[in-house]
């Protein structure tokens, strides 16, 4: 075995190509949820623009956060659950 130059970097600064790859995954992971939630709110009877309108320009997972271990099923329909509450309560006056 030959003698490495190298040293280990605690810091994690070396990690560009892994931290780029990771924040890929995790925004098509966000975007898969969002798109389970966007369809269910839909097939529930939600018309695309109240959806625009409860979200008020954010992203479905921004506005309504997946919890950890979440299927995206069980997020959507939580989700879609909390955009009726939402639409009820912008529509009482």
């Amino acid at each position: 075995m030959g003698h490495h130059d190298t040293a280990f970097d605690a810091s994690g600064a070396g990690r560009t190509f892994g931290s780029r790859a990771f924040a890929l995954a995790a925004r098509a992971h966000r975007r898969h949820y969002g798109r389970a939630a966007f369809a269910t709110a839909i097939d529930d009877g939600l018309m695309p623009d109240e959806v625009r309108g409860i979200l008020a320009g954010r992203r479905i997972v921004d506005a309504f956060p997946v919890r950890r271990g979440e299927s995206p099923p069980a997020y959507a329909g939580r989700a879609v659950a909390e955009m009726m509450v939402a639409y009820l309560a912008s529509e009482t006056p």
